[in-house]
């Protein structure tokens, strides 16, 4: 799908841009066209046509301001540790929401899963309500209530929600870099039921998505002002991952079964009562004990069609970096 002409001259500012997802994002609305501004903290940061960086810090409201003035479009891609969430994400929620109704600024928010706890037929689409389980999924619910109101005030929003993500080059902690991070000790970890299918989102898929639809949603003033949509994305097992990544590494010359460990839940609750992280951690386990998918209808209607889906032989194999340098060893060594 090619959108690149919706949005020549259209200017975009991203928070969290040095993030897992909004760096992806900074390079692919770049590339696409886009005018791109990114807030960071840090000075040094990759120099990239139609990119500029904006150092400074989202505490600090007149940088957000300056950084903000003339935009088409905000994206919320800030994350915080987990036990920083309230209130931080919901004063840099608040900050934000206004400083987009200030610019006239399409406001898209990078979601997911949580604020909809374990819906009752398994599935959550753009008109599933919110029903947390733990205070994680509650403080989610409460920056989408904020963004949802804000339409009163003349903001213009979209709500992107995504399962886990998984990529190559993941920045910052992520469930499935930890979990593949030791393939190449011939190990793989699980965290739930071999069985039991997780939703994922892989990000070069979902940034390319993210993009086309900002495209559409800054053109077309007649869409609702506010809008949900799920991210279909992946959908696989453990047995099916393993599955993948030993049918790679035969692939690439090594022909091993990987050995199979799993989360200590049991040591992650017990440090939970010293350490609030593990305990976070913790309140989110259902996530692995219960299949939740996401209906991508409402992506594929506005895109007019499903949007990119990798397949996952060629995801899981760009985002295990073990899987990548056994193939090229093994390009290397019939080569010479």
């Amino acid at each position: 799908m090619n959108t690149q002409s919706t949005h020549i001259g259209k200017s975009v500012l991203v928070l969290g841009a040095t993030g897992g997802f909004g760096s992806r994002l900074v390079s692919r609305m770049a590339a696409t066209g886009w005018q791109v501004r990114g807030l960071t903290r840090k000075v040094e940061q990759p120099q990239l046509d139609n990119v500029q960086w904006i150092q400074g810090d989202l505490k600090d409201s007149t940088v957000l301001a300056d950084a903000a003035n003339g935009v088409d479009v905000i994206v919320h891609a800030i994350n915080v540790p987990y036990p920083k969430w309230d209130p931080l994400m919901i004063q840099y929620t608040k900050a934000i929401i206004d400083v987009a109704i200030a610019n006239q600024a399409h406001l898209l928010f990078v979601g997911n899963i949580y604020n909809a706890g374990i819906p009752e037929n398994g599935i959550i689409d753009e008109t599933t309500p919110d029903n947390p389980v733990n205070e994680k999924g509650q403080t989610r619910a409460t920056l989408e209530g904020m963004i949802s109101d804000a339409s009163s005030r003349g903001l213009r929003s979209t709500i992107m929600r995504f399962g886990d993500f998984f990529g190559p080059d993941i920045k910052g902690p992520n469930w499935f870099k930890e979990l593949t991070k030791n393939v190449h000790k011939n190990k793989l970890t699980f965290a739930g039921d071999p069985e039991l299918k997780h939703t994922w989102a892989y990000l070069p898929d979902a940034v390319k998505a993210c993009e086309e639809v900002l495209s559409i949603r800054v053109a077309d003033y007649s869409l609702a002002p506010h809008m949900v949509l799920p991210f279909e994305g992946h959908v696989f097992s453990f047995a099916q991952l393993q599955s993948v990544i030993e049918s790679l590494l035969v692939a690439a010359g090594t022909d091993t079964q990987l050995k199979i460990g799993r989360l200590p839940w049991t040591l992650f609750r017990m440090l939970g009562c010293v350490i609030p992280l593990m305990r976070d951690i913790v309140s989110m386990r259902y996530l692995w004990n219960y299949e939740i998918r996401m209906d991508g209808d409402s992506v594929a209607s506005l895109l007019g069609g499903a949007p990119t889906h990798t397949p996952l032989d060629q995801a899981v194999l760009s985002s295990v970096s073990a899987l990548s340098e056994a193939r090229q060893q093994t390009a290397i060594e019939r080569s010479a």
